[in-house]
């Protein structure tokens, strides 16, 4: 999964250096020397790739030096980039920042935009490649507001996709699926390869919040997408995982099976799915003798000193001896932490927490339990105040644009004072009549945009509104008529009649209102139920404040809203109750609703025919969570709801 993540990166500064690197590889003979330009030496020196990293380095400061004070030298651009290059490949990314900083001024002194735009993202990879995360973020951001008017979408959508990637990495997924979508639009057909790393960010950022059907519709987008072998193998791995925590235990294995029997590009790879596949076996029957696949893939690890495999091997074999023998479940726990922290991989620091706790004895487990507690606070708190400063710098990005639209509107302006006296009366009346005719075009133009757009809206609500009424007002009244044509009915029944008409009403009036999702989504809520309270019936909420229904998604708190509502609606029609109670509790990320009413019920058979409940299994489905019914004749109506948060 990390390959494919960081794919695109490769690819940003590759595609940046490749005239750098295309330099003959043969080295010059000693007495052809005198008859070359010295510099002209060096740079072939810098650019031969068959030479030491530190000896190309030498020769590009030596390139430098010979230039000297020579500023407006075209060549020093390309030794820079070149003199990054190397630095980046040594992984000593200071060195690279800081030169990368020198490309930058010498962009500003050409006045070259396009090339400022280009060396501030490879800045911000090397910033990133550094975990200067947010020294990164903010570059990246810089780019995406200054510098994406230049026509380099594969440049362009390659920043966004890294801003989704850290984005999504610190828990911010919907800005993460923002920039993502951005980053699509960019590549279009022209880079297939980071348009899955897109739908492969996409489908860690579901399995990460727990959609993990979403994720696998992610993940196929992907593999569509993909030209690279191993990346597709990587997907379909990630895939085979996903079926696994799904409990699918046959279809990961089939996954992992046919991949096993393709040629794997990787060592690493194999050694992956090699562990993965024997670890799914394990879970779909745990009398299966796997031992001898997990330890050949943790002996494939130690070998390329995979550390991130390791900690995958250790957590298996951890899980594995658990009930088998706990010593040993402790000993691959224990290692596990210990590479886990040696990577700074906090989540899987907690997992082995988790598993110590578990198995190692009360006095140990209590001192891993506080470690686990200090850890995770640190890790969400760290989650937090990234996502602030990343905030911060989306304000102060968005802010220093508006100043600087009111210095070129302040610059304008005296521009224009130096118009005037130079200019006659009739070429200034001339230009601002032009600037006023084309801004009152413009606001005309917006004008009838947003007219249009209003009528449409209007127009559709108008139209679902109509048919409501027309299908279930107008029959009612025809009803009316009906029986005040051709029946002898009592006026009081006449009267009960047309109630039920406005009763109607109302309710369609009540389904149509829009509905205040955030914050303020509790209190919304409760007014609705509280609404349905009268001289015959009382509404009673039991511990709606403790769930926390501000923290769900917009599209849950749509759903919940509409299916209390049509409960609530149903009550009024048919159930002639006199108390209704609706209970809220969350349980484990569960969050669970049970309404009950006094009324006069009905038998379950009726329920797919009666009281529009069909609209309420529609919504329960879309979030993926259940409801069951209890009710009978002349004993009330109850409905059990739940849903993960």
């Amino acid at each position: 999964m990390k390959n494919l993540k960081f794919t695109f990166l490769f690819f940003v500064v590759s595609s940046l250096f490749m005239l750098a690197s295309c330099s003959p590889k043969e080295e010059l003979n000693s007495s052809k020397v005198s008859d070359l330009d010295t510099i002209g030496f060096f740079i072939q020196e810098m650019k031969n790739d068959s030479l030491a990293i530190e000896t190309r380095l030498n020769s590009a400061n030596s390139a430098l030096q010979k230039i000297g004070a020579d500023k407006s030298d075209p060549r020093i651009e390309d030794i820079l980039t070149n003199k990054i290059y190397l630095f980046g490949s040594l992984k000593q990314y200071d060195s690279a920042i800081y030169i990368s900083k020198q490309l930058i001024q010498k962009s500003k002194q050409d006045n070259d935009s396009i090339a400022i735009g280009r060396n501030y993202s490879i800045l911000a990879y090397y910033y990133n490649s550094n975990q200067q995360t947010d020294s990164a973020y903010y570059y990246y951001n810089l780019i995406k507001n200054e510098y994406l008017k230049y026509n380099d979408s594969i440049l362009n959508g390659n920043n966004l996709l890294t801003m989704a990637i850290i984005e999504r990495s610190f828990g911010d997924n919907i800005a993460s699926e923002h920039s993502g979508s951005l980053a699509l639009k960019y590549f279009g057909d022209k880079n297939p390869i980071s348009s899955a790393s897109v739908y492969n960010n996409w489908a860690i950022s579901s399995n990460e919040q727990g959609e993990l059907k979403d994720a696998l519709l992610f993940y196929k987008k992907a593999i569509d997408l993909t030209t690279s072998k191993e990346n597709s193998i990587t997907i379909k791995n990630n895939i085979a995982n996903t079926y696994r925590k799904l409990g699918d235990y046959n279809t990961s294995i089939k996954i992992l099976d046919s991949l096993l029997k393709d040629t794997i590009v990787s060592f690493t790879t194999k050694a992956r799915v090699i562990d993965n596949l024997a670890y799914v076996k394990w879970l779909a029957k745990t009398t299966e003798n796997v031992l001898p696949e997990l330890e050949k893939a943790l002996e494939m690890r130690l070998q390329e000193n995979d550390l991130y495999g390791l900690i995958a091997s250790y957590a298996h074999l951890s899980t594995y001896y658990e009930n088998l023998n706990t010593k040993t479940a402790i000993y691959y726990a224990s290692k596990m932490y210990d590479v886990a922290i040696s990577q700074n991989c906090i989540p899987d620091q907690l997992e082995a927490l988790q598993k110590l706790i578990a198995l190692d004895k009360p006095v140990k487990a209590k001192a891993y339990y506080h470690t686990y507690l200090h850890l995770n606070d640190s890790l969400q708190n760290a989650k937090q105040i990234a996502k602030n400063q990343f905030a911060k710098i989306k304000y102060d990005s968005e802010k220093n644009r508006e100043e600087n639209s009111q210095l070129k509107i302040i610059s304008a302006e005296k521009q224009l004072e130096i118009q005037k006296i130079k200019t006659n009366n009739i070429l200034l009346f001339t230009s601002g009549s032009t600037i006023f005719i084309t801004l009152l075009v413009f606001i005309y133009y917006k004008r009838k945009k947003h007219q249009i757009e209003k009528r449409v809206e209007v127009y559709k609500t108008e139209k679902r509104i109509s048919k409501k009424i027309h299908d279930e007002v107008a029959n009612n009244m025809v009803n009316i008529m009906n029986k005040i044509q051709y029946t002898d009915n009592s006026k009081e029944a006449l009267l009960d009649d047309l109630e039920k008409v406005y009763l109607l009403t109302r309710d369609i009036s009540h389904q149509n209102n829009s509905i205040e999702t955030g914050v303020h989504f509790e209190l919304f809520l409760k007014s609705m139920l509280t609404s349905f309270n009268s001289n015959t019936t009382t509404v009673i909420l039991k511990d709606i404040q403790k769930v926390g229904l501000a923290s769900l998604t917009k599209e849950k708190q749509i759903e919940l809203y509409r299916i209390l509502q049509e409960l609530m609606v149903n009550m009024r029609k048919h159930s002639e109750a006199t108390l209704v109670a609706v209970t809220f509790k969350v349980d484990k990320n569960l969050l669970s609703v049970k309404y009950s009413d006094n009324g006069k019920g009905l038998e379950l058979n009726e329920l797919k025919f009666k009281n529009g409940l069909k609209n309420i299994k529609t919504r329960i489905k879309s979030l993926y969570g259940t409801i069951t019914f209890e009710t009978s004749m002349h004993n009330g109506f109850k409905a059990f709801i739940s849903f993960k948060k």
